[in-house]
């Protein structure tokens, strides 16, 4: 390779940083979505007292997201300085991502709490659900996206 290319090639170990914030991030939306809530729903004796557990989580599972969103962003900003249009997709990708994240954290989530268990609310409670999981899901399926791509990302551009 070149020292022209070399110079042009993202450095691996911030393209590893991303990466694995990335994985973090998303593994832990899998595991909260996929796994601890279903677990949650089905096991404890009522809807509202699962919904009362999850409630004491959402806050750090919201928080957690967004500061892995942020941390992301910087790193994809960095990276796609002189990297070609992938890491500037990347960006762009990652961005949207922060900015759900940013929405649902601050809020979406507060209204949410704000609401919950407030009977003459009941509607808009589910109506911001149902909005908070379809944001959710925009995260996760463009999160795996990103991480299902990051081998082309790692590997960056090849001399020509």
């Amino acid at each position: 390779m070149s020292e022209a290319a070399a110079a042009t090639q993202p450095s691996r170990a911030l393209v590893s940083a991303f990466v694995t914030v990335m994985a973090l991030w998303i593994g832990g939306s899998v595991f909260f979505s996929a796994l601890v809530l279903p677990v949650l729903f089905i096991n404890m004796p009522s809807p509202s007292e699962a919904g009362a557990v999850a409630a004491l989580l959402f806050p750090i599972y919201f928080r957690a997201g967004l500061a892995c969103s942020l941390i992301a962003l910087v790193l994809a900003l960095v990276l796609a300085r002189g990297a070609g249009r992938l890491w500037q997709a990347a960006v762009l990708v990652v961005a949207v991502m922060a900015a759900v994240q940013a929405y649902s954290a601050l809020l979406l989530h507060p209204e949410m709490a704000g609401l919950r268990g407030r009977p003459e609310h009941v509607e808009r409670f589910q109506a911001l659900h149902r909005r908070s999981v379809q944001l959710n899901n925009v995260v996760l399926a463009a999160g795996m996206a990103l991480l299902l791509s990051s081998g082309v990302l790692l590997l960056g551009r090849r001399e020509r």
